[in-house]
């Protein structure tokens, strides 16, 4: 494996050079991340449809690799200084190199989401899941049901899926870019992205760190947003929806660009000199 660790203060680096990535063509990125965020608003739209709604769901998520890619593809675009098109949002799935690697990510996306769906019910058991099953459809008050005997089994749960998904996001961190932009199959590049996490556990932290307080004054925002829309009844609450479409957007574009930057200098192209002028270290 060859790959760069970087200094900690990198990760704060990856999180403002993602930011000021939005100057570089902010109609073109964005129409890019709203695109697919309307993409991922269609099993909404067919809820009462629950065949379909379940299916697009399972489609958009074996997708979702494929789809980042396409949104760092047209990062990579907008970079360089070149045009950006909504229609690059699918350069994963049209690349026949890229398309069977990157579903393959997002099978393994399936597949862990599966293990914790079964976890989780080993852990809960039956009874248990049958009680919150009852409260989510409100036939049963929080307040009437044993929820001493529940909180131990649900943290568990919890930690289990936490575990899973967190070993997945890391697989799939620099996985979608390698497989993207250097051609690495779908296994290798998955394993490898997990150890160029673990190698670079301090600058992934800070950058994680940073997503999280973003997130805390983005939500804060949004609650205050939302407030001000519930004084204007129907009317307010269809203002609300299109400024957490353009919000998500936003977030999507700062996200993908972070992740594009740090596979950028950890997994970008460099000569032998490079690493010790930036103080980074090969493995």
């Amino acid at each position: 494996m060859d790959f760069r660790t970087a200094p900690a203060g990198h990760g704060l680096a990856w999180f403002q050079g993602a930011i000021r990535m939005l100057d570089k063509n902010p109609r073109g990125l964005l129409m890019v991340t709203l695109l697919l965020v309307l993409l991922d608003q269609i099993p909404n739209l067919l809820a009462s449809i629950q065949g379909l709604s379940i299916g697009l769901s399972v489609l958009l998520l074996l997708c979702g690799p494929a789809l980042l890619a396409g949104v760092m593809f047209a990062i990579a675009e907008a970079d360089v200084g070149r045009a950006v098109s909504p229609l690059h949002l699918f350069e994963g799935l049209r690349r026949p190199g890229a398309r069977g690697p990157l579903l393959l990510l997002g099978a393994i996306g399936l597949l862990a989401l599966l293990l914790v769906g079964v976890a989780v019910q080993r852990i809960l058991g039956a009874d248990n899941l049958a009680i919150l099953m009852q409260i989510a459809e409100q036939k049963l008050a929080p307040q009437d049901a044993p929820m001493e005997k529940l909180v131990g089994p649900i943290l568990q749960a919890l930690m289990v899926a936490a575990a899973v998904l967190f070993v997945l996001l890391a697989g799939w961190f620099f996985a979608v870019p390698r497989v993207m932009f250097d051609g690495r199959r779908a296994f290798a590049a998955f394993i490898e992205s997990i150890v160029a996490c673990a190698a670079n556990v301090m600058s992934m932290t800070v950058y994680g760190l940073m997503l999280i307080v973003a997130s805390f004054v983005i939500g804060l925002a949004m609650a205050i947003v939302a407030v001000v829309c519930g004084l204007f009844g129907n009317a307010g609450g269809i203002l609300l929806g299109v400024v957490m479409i353009a919000v998500y957007a936003v977030v999507l574009v700062v996200s993908a660009s972070g992740n594009y930057l740090a596979w950028r200098e950890v997994f970008g192209h460099r000569d032998a000199g490079d690493a010790s002028a930036s103080g980074g270290i090969v493995v």
